[in-house]
């Protein structure tokens, strides 16, 4: 029963690949959408690989193929496989849902879900729902002020997003994305985890998860130059 649950997770997943190439082929402009920077040949200045960008910076809005792997892009970030591992790791500690026991196979079977929920949550929030909805699922840092103000900024960033004519409004992907993938894992948690409370559940941590996420993006780009800084500074020395 385990192995042929860790295998519809596994089909599951491989069919949101196929799904964003298909819909990637599609790379006409986003309606509305201002023109982007041009570079020195004439080339889009674009800088679809930023996870954050600071706020009032200059850059143009990502187009429909850009959003719909933007997914992939974080899929491959070292930060993604951390986090992935280290929320298997809680759950299997506190043997939280999903219930899959705590020996050694249920790790795995833990971090098969975890793998699973998180791109599924990613592919919803951060590629097809702003591909729709004309929202930017980039993280625009507030970047300067006081450090109260930027992490309840961070924290609002949850609800409010940026759109691709530069105006802000509800953040109705990522709000909608994570509730779709916490509804979606009915599908493939143990049958003692698949249900409507769990699914909840599911949904207001991953908005935790997704407020802390922005606490990283906002506040880590300081805390690696203070950290250059000082090693540069004992090099001088």
């Amino acid at each position: 029963m385990a192995r042929t649950g860790f295998a519809w997770r596994c089909l599951v997943l491989l069919l949101f690949v196929p799904a964003a190439a298909a819909l990637c082929e599609n790379d006409d402009a986003l309606p509305d959408a201002p023109a982007a920077h041009s570079g020195p040949r004439g080339g889009a200045l674009v800088v679809s690989g930023a996870a954050a960008v600071n706020r009032g910076q200059a850059v143009p809005p990502l187009d429909s193929r850009e959003k719909m792997t933007y997914w992939l892009r974080e899929e491959a970030a070292p930060t993604s496989v951390l986090t992935t591992f280290l929320s298997a790791g809680l759950e299997q500690w506190g043997d939280m849902d999903p219930k899959y026991g705590t020996d050694a196979g249920a790790f795995g079977e833990r971090l098969g879900s975890a793998a699973l929920r998180a791109a599924s949550m990613r592919f919803f929030s951060d590629s097809l729902l702003p591909t729709l909805t004309d929202e930017d699922p980039r993280y625009f840092r507030m970047a300067h002020g006081r450090k109260g103000l930027r992490g309840l900024y961070a924290a609002e960033r949850v609800f409010v997003t940026r759109r691709d004519d530069g105006s802000e409004g509800f953040n109705y992907s990522a709000v909608a994305g994570h509730a779709m993938a916490s509804a979606l894992t009915v599908a493939y948690y143990p049958a003692v985890s698949a249900n409507g409370r769990v699914a909840a559940k599911t949904f207001g941590l991953s908005l935790l998860g997704l407020a802390g996420g922005h606490l990283f993006r906002e506040f880590w780009p300081d805390v690696r130059v203070r950290v250059f800084e000082r090693r540069k500074m004992s090099g001088d020395e």
